[in-house]
């Protein structure tokens, strides 16, 4: 006859339960990407906060495109960039630009900000040591509805 070992009984597996989910909890949670187009109205919201008044840096071709298409100036020089790889974000982040990402896991190159969708919502999240490397100051109104990062 076999015994079971009193670590695996139901009790023990329902209190295991706990502690797994209070670390999920902590844990952060995996966002999905946000479509262009609407990534592209927020672009123009950031840049006209930034002071960068319709103004956008991008290299990335379906944003620029949608840009254009919401009469959204490209400009290498505006102090806002839009970033879809960590060779872009590192350029812009070089160049002292806000730059704001497709994902957060470019933070770790220089992005400043990110637009993903957590659970259905779009959340932006901001890095702030990178945001103040940038120079660029943003209104707290817009800080406030920010995961800080």
């Amino acid at each position: 006859m076999l015994r079971r070992h009193p670590s695996f009984s139901s009790r023990g597996i329902r209190f295991l339960g706990v502690p797994v989910l209070a670390a999920l909890a902590v844990l952060p949670l995996a966002g999905e990407g946000v479509p262009v187009e609407e990534a592209a109205k927020f672009l123009l919201i950031l840049a006209n906060s930034a002071g960068s008044e319709g103004r956008v840096a991008c290299k990335e071709l379906d944003m620029v495109m949608q840009l254009k298409k919401s009469e959204i100036s490209v400009d290498a020089k505006a102090n806002v960039a839009w970033s879809f790889t960590p060779d872009q974000t590192k350029f812009y982040a070089g160049q002292g630009k806000l730059v704001v990402c497709s994902s957060r896991k470019l933070f770790t190159d220089g992005g400043a900000i990110a637009f993903e969708r957590i659970a259905g919502r779009l959340t932006i999240f901001v890095h702030q040591a990178n945001l103040g490397r940038s120079g660029v100051t943003l209104p707290d109104s817009f800080l406030r509805v920010a995961v800080k990062v």
